[in-house]
């Protein structure tokens, strides 16, 4: 079962890198576009190049945040949970991994709510309707709830040894 969960972790993390950097390619194009076309004295404004920009930029930020945090890049407040022991901290992060999948799940719940009613509402430049604006947000929830699935189970997994004074 830790095999299955695993693979999907990973396949999680695969999926959030390649669509961090497609939506950063996306958005850095859209955003030369856009500086290039006001300053040309020749050409119009691309006025879409904002909102292209914008909405990768939601896609970039919740997809990106997936990959950092199954890679334990965010930025953690050690202070307090530092003064602990080890089987203290370890259950700490036990009841925290399950905080953020909670979490995860109330913004699954009612972020596919928000999907349904972003369909009939659309963008005033580009037209494309805001459901693929809040979808980039979505699968990056989608990919963190991946994630802390593998961390529960990893720590469940592990709690014995590390109770009994082992290393996790």
């Amino acid at each position: 079962m830790m095999k299955v969960i695993g693979r999907c972790s990973e396949w999680a993390e695969r999926i959030g890198i390649v669509l961090a950097t497609g939506s950063g390619f996306i958005m850095l194009f859209a955003l030369l576009v856009g500086v290039t076309t006001r300053w040309l004295p020749f050409m119009t404004s691309a006025i879409w190049s904002e909102e292209i920009a914008r909405m990768c930029m939601l896609w970039l930020t919740a997809n990106g945040a997936s990959v950092a945090y199954k890679r334990a890049d965010l930025v953690r407040f050690n202070l307090l949970v530092d003064l602990f022991s080890k089987k203290v901290r370890y259950l700490l992060e036990l009841i925290s991994y399950v905080c953020v999948g909670i979490v995860l799940g109330v913004l699954l719940k009612y972020g596919y709510e928000m999907l349904l009613l972003k369909m009939r509402v659309r963008a005033a430049a580009t037209r494309i309707s805001y459901f693929w604006w809040a979808l980039g947000l979505y699968i990056g929830f989608v990919l963190m709830a991946v994630h802390t699935v593998w961390f529960v189970a990893g720590h469940v997994k592990d709690w014995k040894k590390v109770m009994k004074g082992g290393g996790a």
